[in-house]
């Protein structure tokens, strides 16, 4: 078991349902989420010690409900301020067929901002911690934020906690030059990144070379590592064929040697969130010291399981990964 502890917001998903559009929805289907409390979700879940540092209204029904949802997946609530003036909210608009989805945030003063204001005490933050997990969501919300993020990295970093850290970039938070400017800034410090072909080249504007796209990601990597001094590094591809059918193709870096996983379709029931358990499930075979092709297996199925249920976590135990990973057929386990 690896004691983890993840910075980032908790939100409500407010969702149209049935795929009807948000403007015509009479009423929503509500689930709680947000990147990484879902990645602590998914940890749990899989036999790890969570901790989420965040901040949440106080004598609010919906923040109370929002930390009844961490204590149900036994992620640890303790370091969760009760302050601030209100809950995030994102708003979603399922695609159908070759129509796309919408997403629509309303995520300005909300409750994780009263973190900034806050003296925080790092040495029990991080108190018999082995890692930090965090992604570009969370320094996107606000400028204030982004110095509290490299600040608490920083400070993981002075006690030999490890950091991975998802680049999540969210073009509807901030701009390009924004996120650029805080990930090189928290690079040096992180031992796992998730980072994919597009954030290379559109994002740091990298030229890609070679022929494939394994040729291309183990350039980047191997880069990322000689600038960054990352250890290692891991994203999928995917390939909408529509709203309701995926193609998923994972990569890890191991620190010499870019692999690439099986390349698996599936039926989408809910894709939020398939990107957070892909990253709990690299994290887990990290944890683990699974051997890379057995961690890109467990990880991408992981994913997949996600996005076979609704909400944004799906709280999938290892021995059922493994299981999916044996017997793929869809029928009833009696």
């Amino acid at each position: 078991m690896v004691k983890v502890v993840s910075i980032g917001e908790i939100l409500i998903r407010f969702q149209a349902p049935n795929h009807s559009r948000l403007s015509q929805t009479p009423h929503f289907d509500a689930y709680y989420g947000g990147a990484e409390a879902n990645v602590a979700v998914g940890l749990s879940h899989l036999g790890h010690d969570l901790t989420l540092l965040s901040s949440l209204p106080k004598d609010h029904p919906l923040g109370d409900r929002a930390v009844q949802h961490l204590r149900k997946h036994s992620v640890s609530d303790r370091l969760i301020l009760r302050d601030g003036e209100r809950i995030g909210i994102y708003y979603v608009e399922q695609g159908f067929s070759n129509r796309p989805g919408k997403l629509v945030y309303d995520r300005q003063h909300s409750s994780i901002l009263a973190l900034v204001d806050r003296s925080i005490d790092w040495d029990d933050v991080y108190l018999e911690q082995d890692w930090l997990h965090l992604s570009g969501v969370t320094p996107a919300i606000d400028p204030k934020m982004r110095d509290f993020v490299v600040h608490a990295v920083k400070e993981a970093n002075a006690r030999g906690v490890k950091v991975s850290f998802d680049f999540n970039f969210r073009s509807k938070l901030w701009s390009k030059e924004e996120a650029v400017e805080t990930f090189k800034t928290l690079l040096p410090y992180v031992d796992h990144c998730f980072a994919g072909w597009k954030d290379f080249v559109l994002l740091f504007d990298w030229e890609p070379k070679g022929d494939t796209m394994l040729e291309q990601l183990q350039l980047f990597y191997k880069r990322l590592q000689k600038e960054y001094d990352i250890s290692s590094a891991s994203c999928t591809n995917r390939h909408v064929i529509n709203s309701s059918r995926h193609e998923l193709t994972a990569y890890h870096f191991d620190g010499g040697i870019l692999h690439e996983g099986k390349t698996v379709k599936f039926d989408v029931l809910d894709r939020i969130g398939g990107g957070d358990s892909f990253a709990a499930g690299v994290l887990h075979g990290i944890f683990s010291d699974m051997k890379p092709a057995e961690l890109l297996d467990f990880s991408t199925a992981l994913s997949a399981l996600n996005h076979f249920v609704l909400g944004d976590n799906s709280g999938f135990s290892e021995e059922e990964v493994f299981d999916y990973i044996q017997n793929q057929s869809g029928d009833v386990s009696r």
